[in-house]
């Protein structure tokens, strides 16, 4: 009997299709679309948050389309949402 083994980032697009088919909702359909780092990365299937704060960081996502800081103004440690659906389009636009 041969091993047959899924990669995650297999896995997970797999299971979200069939999410969507179930519950008969959009790929791109979200009840928010800003998210912290910490969960954009992985809705956005990316390996971590760091990828975007890096994406950020270059320049390639634009503040207020892609990025907005949710922390005060003069916070030590300022804090970033990502919009997911922009984010996603930037992508995908990056991939092809």
């Amino acid at each position: 009997m041969t091993d047959r083994l899924i990669p995650e980032s297999e896995l997970k697009a797999v299971v979200k299709q069939i999410l969507a088919d179930l519950f008969d909702i959009g790929q791109q359909q979200y009840q928010r679309q800003w998210y912290k780092a910490s969960e954009a990365f992985q809705l956005l299937d990316l390996d971590t948050a760091d990828n975007l704060h890096d994406l950020r960081q270059a320049g390639d996502l634009r503040e207020g389309k892609h990025w907005r800081q949710s922390s005060s103004a003069n916070a030590k440690r300022p804090t970033y949402q990502y919009h997911v659906g922009n984010c996603r389009t930037f992508l995908e636009s990056q991939r092809s």
